[in-house]
């Protein structure tokens, strides 16, 4: 979120000397009463979302109100909703107690997660990241789709690809081993990420590779891992990297071989983009939107098929003329998003409002 809310609102201040329109950011305060609080059962968090936060946020209403969460639309509870607007991202905790998404359950209703959804319906305009998402809130949701944009997340400027010798120096600065060991990477922490299966991907990798293989995790360590790890037999140690500036997600993306991202589920999905965009194949699933979003510039299989994913990779690692044709296609597809994209579209939607 703070990368969408970060991005978007630098993009909209550049263009809002042309609109006639003032851009200003709100970012909520926890009150000194709520900070009081124990952080049993993510109390203090509840009690500043859905008490402190709506007083805060009627206060500092403008023409047009733009909630960047819609885990926050409850606020339109309290603010004007026929000049508000929500972003939409996913809806990943109500499709999973569903059993929408194979292999991902939650054990309780989403009760909070429901009551914000619930209160889209009186936004006067719905923001969807994908029509992945604007799908699912027709069909979940019952919103009308007339009410609903979709417009793609952008993608940062920063991210682009290095010469050969430049990501074989790189390689170095992360004390990576040298290109004779295909790095793969797989990225984040939450269970939706789906790791276990990326592990069991490796694991046959390092059976049947030529080259010697490596798996590079960026993401914060936690039981998750370490029970995923159980049972499997890797060759050589997982590398993790835990926390990264974004210059070096860069340098990271231009230092390994391919992206695997075997998501259960994505409401959009930035690192295949990210990948793409710095000159490095990419494996994913094709769950949610990333069909939608990575198009024909990357090789896909479904989430839990161990065998098509290990395929696709020892394609993207040993067949050199696809890697350059997927390299190709993957930089062609990445420039299809940007920031100026995104803020324009979102801008006529102010306009009209």
């Amino acid at each position: 979120m703070d990368i969408y809310a970060d991005a978007l609102t630098e993009t909209l201040r550049s263009l809002q000397a042309c609109n006639n329109l003032q851009v200003n950011e709100y970012i909520p305060k926890i009150p000194s009463w709520a900070s009081r609080t124990p952080e049993t059962l993510n109390l203090r968090m509840r009690l500043s979302r859905y008490l402190a936060y709506p007083l805060q946020a009627r206060a500092h209403q403008g023409t047009v109100n733009h909630i960047i969460d819609h885990g926050y639309a409850h606020l339109l509870h309290i603010i004007d909703p026929k000049r508000s607007v929500v972003t939409v991202h996913d809806l990943i905790p109500l499709l999973a107690w569903k059993g929408v998404i194979p292999g991902l359950s939650y054990s309780h209703y989403p009760f909070l997660n429901k009551v914000s959804l619930n209160a889209l319906r009186k936004a006067r305009a719905i923001i969807a990241v994908s029509n992945s998402t604007k799908n699912d809130l027709i069909n979940y949701c019952k919103l009308p789709e007339e009410k609903i944009s979709v417009i793609h997340n952008g993608l940062d400027n920063c991210f682009r690809s290095e010469p050969a010798g430049r990501r074989r120096a790189l390689r170095k600065t992360f004390g990576f081993p040298d290109e004779s060991t295909h790095l793969i990477l797989i990225t984040g922490s939450l269970s939706y990420k789906n790791h276990s299966t990326s592990l069991r991907v490796v694991e046959q990798l390092q059976a049947i590779c030529q080259n010697s293989v490596q798996l590079v995790r960026l993401g914060a360590d936690n039981h998750l891992l370490q029970s995923d790890l159980k049972g499997i037999r890797l060759n050589k140690p997982l590398l993790n990297l835990q926390s990264i500036d974004k210059q070096r997600l860069v340098d990271l993306y231009n230092s390994v071989d391919c992206l695997l991202f075997p998501s259960l589920y994505e409401g959009f999905g930035w690192p295949p983009l990210e990948a793409m965009a710095c000159g490095t194949p990419v494996v994913t699933s094709d769950a949610g939107s990333l069909p939608e979003i990575v198009g024909n510039a990357a090789l896909m299989a479904s989430p839990n098929d161990v065998g098509g994913l290990c395929e696709a990779i020892l394609t993207m690692l040993e067949d050199s003329a696809k890697r350059r044709e997927f390299v190709r296609r993957g930089l062609e597809n990445a420039a299809r998003f940007s920031w100026e994209r995104c803020a324009s579209a979102i801008m006529d939607i102010y306009q009209k409002i």
